[in-house]
């Protein structure tokens, strides 16, 4: 039984394995905590510092961005945002974690905090308290999909190296040969010159089969009729030269070919 089908198989499974474990490796994770739960916890936080209420003294700033921040997990960061009193001047002020803010809401904070790359979550009170919180989305890093996608790799590089291969690979090299042989005939003498020494240099020598059976590295264009048997099936003349790197044809030969003359019903030969 041939194993070329097995081997494709394989292959199939292997980039199938590949592909579901790269896709559970980039899939987004979810958060680790709630950022909605989290912004509630914030706002109580904050509310609780003496003087932070609006009908009392106005507490210290700090001192709420400091309660709030010790309700948070590590990693994460807030906004609060108290309702300005009367006569009380817009104001932000607070840690790098927690922002801390008086008045209307600041959305280039908000931007910030956005721009943090968690998953943000917010709480408001009826009475104006607001407060959002980006909670980060990383997870712990996916060990199993990892390790599938190392060995479905493993795999479709060890059944793609069983793959058989009937016929070689065509090199680069050759398309460029072939192109700049079609063109010598249509070079000036002393550019065609040149360019078949380059050729040369670089192991590309001309085939001018004259009176060699005609074989791989020929392609009969044309025929000529002889009576000397001993030279059917050989070239009569080479009409455009054929290149060849090394045994390996990358051109043939455009040849004349001798045939032999045709016996008519007579027996006599016809030209």
């Amino acid at each position: 039984m041939s194993k070329g089908p097995v081997v494709v198989g394989a292959v199939v499974l292997a980039a199938l394995g590949a592909f579901a474990a790269l896709g559970a490796l980039l899939a987004p994770g979810a958060p680790p905590t709630d950022a909605r739960a989290l912004a509630g916890t914030a706002l109580v936080a904050a509310r609780d510092v003496p003087g932070a209420d609006p009908g009392a003294d106005p507490g210290d700033p700090d001192a709420v961005a400091a309660a709030v921040a010790r309700v948070l997990p590590e990693g994460t960061r807030a906004v609060v945002v108290r309702p300005g009193r009367a006569n009380e001047a817009p104001t932000r002020s607070g840690t790098h974690r927690v922002a801390v803010v008086v008045g209307e809401v600041d959305r280039a904070a908000v931007s910030l905090l956005v721009a943090n790359g968690g998953v943000v979550g917010s709480a408001a009170t009826p009475d104006g308290w607001w407060a959002a919180v980006s909670a980060p989305a990383s997870v712990a890093a996916p060990v199993g999909p990892a390790l599938a996608l190392l060995v479905a790799a493993v795999l479709l590089g060890a059944a793609a190296a069983e793959l058989p291969r009937d016929r070689p690979a065509p090199r680069r090299g050759d398309a460029l040969v072939r192109g700049v042989v079609g063109l010598l005939p249509h070079m000036p003498e002393d550019v065609a010159w040149r360019t078949r020494d380059v050729l040369a240099a670089n192991g590309v020598r001309p085939l001018v089969p004259d009176g060699r059976r005609v074989g791989a590295r020929c392609r009969v264009v044309s025929t000529e009729v002889t009576d000397d048997p001993a030279l059917v099936g050989t070239v009569a003349r080479t009409l455009r030269p054929g290149y060849a790197e090394g045994e390996r044809v990358v051109v043939p030969a455009r040849v004349v070919a001798y045939v032999a003359r045709e016996v008519g019903p007579e027996g006599g030969r016809r030209g």
